[in-house]
């Protein structure tokens, strides 16, 4: 196990070694010539591993863009063999979290004696191990699929026991060995299943030799492309046995290189071209991985081409004196590593593209056995020989031989920045290009990272560079894509963009260029300011006819459980957040499709839960945009009709129908009262029946927004309450003075309220709801005597400024505060409506009346002057009494 230190090395590392190498590295040597293994460079790291099974040693390592991969074993007697069990240690080269796989499974013993296995990680964190089996007297390849916790998921057969396996963008592809007559088989199979690991074969086919009857084949080479497709080269030799001798014709061509390709998606390899040719007579061809290299007169040439078929580079590496073996790899960003074991030492040195010596030199010293290449971060390191169950690695920087950015060589630039963290709300995003390009037919994706590491990330968008969603800039090399609404929608969430290595072409090759692999580009959200809250909103879609036909063909009501299961982890929301009524119906535009109705449930926290208006609005850009997100890839999603918006709708009479109950009621009630009122006594005040309606309306929405609304904004519930009930305690206190003053001094109310204690009791309680209740007492309403009591003017004074009071303490603030909702929500619907129009009319009617009342009081006392003084014989004493009377 790692402890904290060599973890810590480890880590830095990884993250480091990239930039350290360019600023560094680049320009002096890492070693000197005649460096040794104690010379080791500053930039140099290394770090220990403990195995904690007794007895295994190191057989080899493999590197993938994540991981690196320590293959342990234990030994045989015979060196050529090991015991026959799988032992591998995934260290996740960013934690230095180390996964350990015991495989409990016996390997045929053809398959570990010799040694006829190997593996392979491949997608969703699974691995293919693969071995030689004999099945029924036939030789074969078998391979399993197992997951990063050691399980057996899978089993499938591959082809004869020898051929090639690799890696695409469509899963991974086994080519067998070329047979007698040159033909070698190929089978394509899917990445395992995410859930099941299982594989499924998606094509067949075959390579064919060249037909050419005097020449045999003697050697042939698979290598990936950078469009995720393959190569195929065939090595051939003129046989003088089948043809004239090769002296009697000196233009004869010896030596002959074919290639062939096989396109992603294709039934079929491209017909073989002639790569290369040469009339010298040499004894043998060596291949090598810088792509192709044979040995020539004047050393070893490495032949360059274009995934077409088109040459383009053929370079003379010079012999290596007293180098029998040799490893020559190319690196990541431009030029060779020439790897070689000396006498005492593994030695290597660089070279540019042209084949050149960089006088570049490095060492690991006699103790090292075994080296590695991290091609991505141009790092080499080697091995240690095994001390008990300790492993020593060191890792040597290689300088750059181009300096461009983290990404490949291809790429100089992004924004947003690695890491950088952004506004949800971003437009777009860009990638500025080394040189110019066009764009083609690779994707370039979004993906949410998924809280399970093994588990690959939640898409958000994906399309092809040619989708004519993305453009160029006028310099040819920043691409432009565009981001849709849904993407970023999750606060505190890191994503990543995938660029797959055909996203774009070179202007003037037309060559895919290299991509960006997925967990390097990452981008954080911010935090969510503190959201609005939204109601629970009822949304429309429209299936398409596949769909409306399957959706008849099953029960409803599991085809609406799995869509709802499946937008759940497209958004991503919890299903408890979403549901259905199970309504339906024909779209009247398109007779043979039909319409669907989801609710969104509103959010319960919306300090960390998406607000149902927001949810919508997602459903709905990724119902838009269906083609480029992850609902085109589900099996019920699927079925919607991208081409019908996804439309709101409110069913207002189950949201409304207490409301609506109240106010029909109320209406009816209200218009019964007046009918009779005016049958009864048509002189009793109409006023007094209008002004009860407008209050008992306003206290009815007002109860229902504090009941039903003034949940949805916490910041509003305790003003809403103080200007609730501060009304309530002030309009009672009044109407208490009145009744106390008016039994101590006016003997007739006194005597009113002996008749009616009843009615005076329940008048001076409904008054705290408003103090213009108690005009009811003196309307004469319905003729009856206990809607007569006797005021005086001072009582109807406290009740006129008793309704001012009201409308600075109860009307004007419920406004403002309706004011402050409108703000925190989304949606404004009835019952707001409803209470600010209630606000508005009793406020009105409040200025109004009593406007109107006090201009009829003062025209009576107007009338009531002017006609006392028109009798001139009154004196002057019983003017001023009569105009206090009139006053009175």
């Amino acid at each position: 196990m790692f402890n904290l230190k060599v973890l810590i090395t480890f880590i830095c590392l990884i993250s480091i070694v990239s930039s350290v190498s360019s600023q560094y590295i680049s320009s002096r040597n890492i070693l000197s010539q005649n460096a040794s293994s104690q010379d080791i460079s500053p930039q140099d790291i290394s770090f220990i591993y403990k195995e904690p099974i007794d007895g295994l040693k190191l057989y080899t390592t493999l590197l993938t863009h994540d991981y690196l991969m320590i293959w342990m074993a234990f030994e045989d007697e015979d060196p050529e063999c090991m015991l026959p069990y799988f032992h591998l240690r995934i260290i996740n080269k960013i934690t230095g979290q180390t996964n350990y796989i015991d495989l409990n499974y016996t390997l045929p013993a053809e398959a570990v004696c010799p040694i006829n296995i190997d593996f392979l990680p491949v997608a969703n964190n699974y691995i293919l191990l693969y071995y030689a089996k004999t099945t029924n007297g036939i030789k074969g390849k078998h391979g399993m699929i197992i997951n990063y916790s050691g399980e057996i998921m899978s089993e499938i057969y591959l082809g004869n026991a020898d051929g090639y396996v690799a890696l695409s963008n469509e899963g991974f592809i086994n080519i067998e060995k070329p047979d007698e007559k040159g033909i070698s088989a190929w089978h394509w199979y899917s990445s395992p299943n995410i859930e099941t690991g299982e594989v499924v074969e998606h094509n067949s086919g075959e390579f064919h030799v060249p037909n050419l009857p005097s020449y045999t084949l003697v050697d042939s080479l698979n290598f990936n492309l950078l469009d995720g497709g393959f190569g195929f080269l065939y090595i051939l030799k003129y046989d003088e046995t089948k043809g004239s001798p090769v002296t009697k014709d000196p233009n004869l061509q010896y030596w002959r290189i074919y290639v062939s390709f096989l396109k992603v998606k294709t039934d079929l390899p491209t017909k073989p071209s002639l790569l290369y040719e040469t009339t010298q007579k040499l004894n043998n061809i060596t291949l090598k991985s810088c792509t192709l290299t044979y040995y020539h007169a004047e050393g070893y040439i490495c032949l360059g081409f274009l995934s077409t078929g088109a040459l383009i580079r053929l370079e003379i590496i010079p012999t290596l004196t007293n180098i029998p073996n040799f490893d020559l790899r190319a690196l990541y960003y431009g030029g060779f590593i020439v790897i070689y074991q000396n006498a005492t030492a593994i030695d290597f040195y660089l070279l540019d593209d042209n084949g050149n010596d960089m006088q570049s030199r490095g060492s690991f010293g006699p103790e090292f056995f075994h080296y590695n290449t991290f091609r991505l971060i141009n790092t080499i390191f080697g091995v240690k020989e095994q001390a008990k169950n300790k492993l020593e690695f060191l890792f040597k920087p290689l300088p750059k031989l181009k300096q461009v950015s983290e990404f490949n060589p291809a790429i100089e630039s992004v924004k947003p920045s690695i890491n950088e963290v952004i506004d949800p709300l971003i437009k777009e995003i860009t990638i500025k290009y080394t040189i110019p390009v066009k764009l083609f037919t690779g994707n370039v994706s979004i993906f949410q990272l998924n809280d399970d590491k093994y588990k690959p990330g939640l898409l958000r968008q994906t399309f092809s560079g040619d989708s004519k969603l993305c453009n160029i800039g006028s310099d040819n090399r920043t691409v432009h894509i565009p981001i849709f609404e849904s993407t970023f929608n999750q606060q505190n969430s890191t994503y990543y963009v995938l660029v797959e290595n055909n996203f774009v072409i070179s202007q003037e090759r037309d060559e895919p260029l290299i991509g960006i692999r997925k967990n390097i580009w990452t981008l954080s959200t911010k935090p969510l300011k503190t959201a609005q809250h939204s109601d629970s909103v009822t949304g429309l879609l429209r299936l398409n006819e596949e769909g409306s036909s399957k959706f008849f063909q099953m029960n409803h009501s599991i085809f609406f459980k799995n869509m709802i299961q499946e937008f759940a982890k497209v958004i991503p929301v919890t299903e408890q957040r979403l549901s259905a009524s199970g309504k339906w119906q024909y779209d009247p535009t398109s007779p043979k499709k039909v319409l669907l109705s989801f609710n969104i449930i509103e959010a319960k926290d919306h300090t960390i839960e998406l607000n149902s208006q927001i949810i919508f609005d997602d459903i709905s850009t990724l119902i838009k945009k269906k083609g480029f997100t992850a609902l085109s890839f589900n099996e019920y999603t699927s079925l919607i009709d991208e081409s019908a918006p996804f439309t709101m709708t409110r069913d207002y009479i189950n949201e409304f129908y207490p409301l609506i109950i109240i106010f029909v009621v109320g209406l009816a009630v209200i218009i019964v009262l007046y009918v009779l009122a005016r049958r009864k006594n048509p002189n009793a005040r109409n006023s007094v029946i209008i002004e009860t309606c407008f209050i008992m309306q306003d206290i009815a929405m007002d109860l229902a927004f504090i009941l039903l609304k003034v949940k949805n904004t916490p910041h509003l519930f305790i003003p809403t309450i103080i200007f609730f009930i501060l009304p309530i305690v002030i309009n009672f206190l009044l109407a208490i003075n009145i009744f106390v003053s008016e039994m101590a001094m006016n003997p007739s109310f006194n005597k009113w309220v002996k008749e009616s204690p009843t009615l005076s009791s329940m008048c001076t309680l409904f008054s705290a709801i408003d103090i213009q209740i108690l005009n009811t007492l003196s309307s004469d309403l319905f003729g009856l005597k206990i809607f007569s009591a006797p005021l005086t003017q001072r009582s109807k004074k406290i009740m006129l400024w008793g309704v001012f009071i009201s409308i600075f303490v109860e009307d004007i603030p419920q406004i403002i505060i309706q004011g402050l909702y409108y703000n925190s929500v989304i949606t404004y619907d009835l019952i707001p409506s409803l209470v600010l129009a209630s606000g508005g009319l009793v406020i009105a009617n409040k200025l109004v009346l009593r406007s109107y009342h006090t201009l009829l009081r003062w025209n009576h006392r107007r009338d009531k002057i002017r006609e006392y003084n028109r009798n001139r014989r009154l004196s002057a004493a019983s003017i001023r009494s009569i105009r206090s009377n009139v006053e009175n």
